[in-house]
């Protein structure tokens, strides 16, 4: 009898340890939507004297995802952004300073994660896309759309025994601004902070 009670116990103990990381391995496969906000910042001038660029601005944007498996997602996103031109040369201003230009953002990337104990996952992305770019007070002004390459790096956090997570992420894009007397490669980051939510196991 004792025999088969130790041989029991064992069951239960193989069973306990091992079914946390069966679920944590499927964890993650399904449908997840999210939401961001934070700062917008073009790290690169519009011109070669390094006389105009743009002051920090803001961020809002979000999407969906497919989760292939806890380490591969596919994603599409939207990010809208706005920041100001300014000019610090010397001599006379340039058309655009103080001018406020919206940014629409939008592409898919592939994320790679990889998941650590207590629901935290750093992650990393690459995509591509297109930026769209509009003076925000001059509708008489056209706007103009780039094609844009995309790469950033994350870090998420599921709450537990939640379908919700929180996650930052920083991204980039780079592509050429070729209107307004400029012709230069640009390339806008944002950093930002934001909720997601998995539909599905």
């Amino acid at each position: 009898m004792s025999g088969h009670r130790a041989l029991a116990v064992a069951g239960l103990l193989a069973v306990l340890t091992t079914s946390p990381a069966s679920a944590q391995e499927d964890e993650g496969r399904g449908v997840v939507v999210f939401a961001q906000g934070g700062g917008f910042s073009p790290l690169t001038h519009l011109d070669d004297l390094g006389s105009t660029d743009f002051r920090t601005g803001y961020n809002v944007g979000g999407g969906v995802a497919y989760q292939v498996n806890r380490y591969v997602a596919v994603r599409g996103n939207f990010t809208f952004a706005r920041a100001e031109a300014r000019y610090t040369g010397a001599g006379a201003i340039n058309d655009i300073a103080g001018t406020k230009f919206n940014r629409f953002l939008y592409d898919a990337d592939v994320q790679l994660r990889y998941p650590l104990k207590g629901g935290a996952a750093p992650y990393v992305f690459v995509g591509g896309g297109a930026v769209t770019v509009k003076q925000d007070v001059t509708p008489d002004q056209p706007s103009f759309t780039k094609g844009a390459g995309k790469v950033g790096v994350g870090l998420s956090y599921r709450i537990p025994r939640s379908n919700v997570g929180l996650y930052v992420e920083g991204a980039g894009w780079l592509y050429t601004w070729d209107r307004n007397g400029f012709d230069k490669t640009q390339f806008d980051t944002t950093w930002s902070g934001g909720i997601s939510y998995r539909f599905g196991r």
